[in-house]
């Protein structure tokens, strides 16, 4: 039986090296490995629409690169979203949620607790990933992967408050 872990963080080069370490020191197998951005244009980023453009230019640049990186042969995604903006990922996981048309807070917890995330965690990377956070999972298949990707998200604070504590 695989496990979900779950993680959350701001910046491409913080997943690229997270989705290193899940690989080294915890021997995730790059299959068992998903990541998820948006770009997304708010309507008060549209009020400066050309240090918006520049912005997100440089973020789909970034996502560009950390997908095409870390993706290497994996099924990866890139759909647009519903009011302007973007969804790029890669794993097994992202694609069938890009499938699915999750492109909010709420379809990305529902999916999360539907592969065992804990409600409280799910709501919290699903607000993250709608604020541009990159989400990252791991399908743990045995314990010992889960508590070493738990203790990887952990060192990168990519966990939720609540899942740190158990």
């Amino acid at each position: 039986m695989t496990t979900t872990i779950a993680g959350v963080v701001e910046k491409p080069v913080d997943a690229q090296r997270l989705v290193e370490d899940l690989v080294h020191e915890c021997l995730c197998d790059r299959s068992d490995i998903s990541v998820m951005a948006r770009d997304s244009i708010t309507d008060r980023a549209r009020q400066g629409a050309e240090a918006v453009k520049k912005a997100l230019d440089t973020n789909a640049d970034a996502a560009k690169v950390l997908i095409g990186w870390m993706s290497q042969g994996l099924e990866s995604v890139t759909r647009s979203i519903p009011g302007g903006g973007m969804i790029r990922g890669f794993g097994s996981f992202a694609a069938r949620l890009a499938d699915a048309g999750v492109s909010t807070a709420a379809g990305l917890a529902k999916a999360l607790i539907d592969l065992g995330v804990p409600q409280g965690e799910a709501r919290y990377y699903g607000e993250a990933f709608e604020r541009g956070g990159i989400v990252v999972t791991v399908q743990a298949r045995t314990d010992n992967i889960a508590m070493c990707a738990r203790g990887v998200m952990m060192k990168y604070g990519a966990v939720a408050e609540e899942a740190a504590t158990r």
